[in-house]
């Protein structure tokens, strides 16, 4: 579902991680679960955490909406952090984020924004700012700064093997 960073490093890589197979359960724990079906809300609270595949997300509270059908729609998290993990298609490294909010949108176009202090990485790799968006469509990041914190990039260099 989600990725990113290595774009930015690596030519050739994609943001898009590894489709999750339609089978796959989308799993939901927390110390409270209030459920409203006819809504398609589900607010769960205390250590809340979703995991899908490889995509895990985690937050003090997490309210998950669905569509009419029971397709997830998107997700709204906030936590101390909220916490985003999933590893991108053909790569080894994890592409990981924090922020005190984050909202991820399953229907196209598929997006994921980090809102409050966030932090986007990949091994080394990482981007600060307050707020980072992700067009998981068109591949596009973009970091937005404020009064308190500039945004922020670091890159390494890939290694390059020795001839």
């Amino acid at each position: 579902m989600l990725g990113a960073l290595t774009l930015l490093a690596q030519p050739g890589d994609a943001i898009a991680s590894t489709p999750t197979p339609a089978d796959v359960p989308l799993e939901l724990e927390a110390d409270r679960a209030d459920i409203d079906a006819a809504r398609g809300i589900s607010i769960y609270t205390g250590n809340a955490s979703l995991t899908h595949g490889e995509m895990r997300i985690t937050g003090e509270r997490m309210e998950v909406h669905t569509d009419g059908e029971g397709a997830l729609s998107h997700i709204v998290v906030s936590g101390s952090p909220a916490t985003f993990r999933d590893l991108p298609e053909g790569q080894t490294r994890p592409v990981e984020a924090e922020a005190k909010q984050m909202e991820y949108h399953a229907r196209a176009p598929e997006r994921a924004f980090f809102l409050g202090g966030a932090k986007l990485w990949q091994g080394d790799d990482t981007i600060h700012a307050e707020t980072i968006r992700i067009n998981l469509e068109t591949q596009i990041v973009e970091a937005l700064g404020s009064e308190q914190q500039r945004a922020r990039t670091t890159l390494y260099p890939a290694k390059r093997e020795e001839r």
